[in-house]
C-alpha cells in the first residue's frame, strides 16, 4: 500500500490492490494502542510510551470506477532512526 499525502501529513490518496484511490472529504485522524499482543516484535522496556501508539486515520475515498467508501488506514512511523514510514489498511466500510 501507497499513500500520498498533504503537506500536513493528511492522506489525500492511496493506491491498493492495483487500484487507485481518491480522498473526497477531510480525514479523521486519531490515535489508539497498538495491538501489541498480537505482533511478533514485542515492545521493550524503557523505550517509552508512544511505541504502543499508532496513528489511525478514517477517510471516505473513491475508486477510478467512482465507487465510494469508508476506509481505516494505520500510519506507523519508526522513531528509532531507521525513518520508515508504513501505511496499513485497517478497515474498509463499503
Amino acid at each position: 500500500m501507497s499513500v500520498s499525502t498533504n503537506r500536513g501529513g493528511e492522506p489525500i490518496g492511496f493506491w491498493w490492490r492495483g487500484g487507485s484511490y481518491l480522498v473526497n472529504s477531510k480525514p479523521v485522524r486519531w490515535f489508539a494502542r497498538r495491538e501489541w499482543w498480537n505482533e511478533s516484535a514485542r515492545a521493550q522496556r524503557g523505550i517509552g510510551a508512544g511505541v504502543l501508539e499508532v496513528e489511525m486515520w478514517r477517510i471516505c475515498a473513491s475508486s477510478e470506477d467512482s465507487r465510494t467508501a469508508q476506509y481505516e488506514l494505520v500510519h506507523t512511523l519508526d522513531t528509532h532512526g531507521n525513518d520508515r514510514n508504513t501505511w496499513r489498511l485497517a478497515r474498509v466500510y463499503a
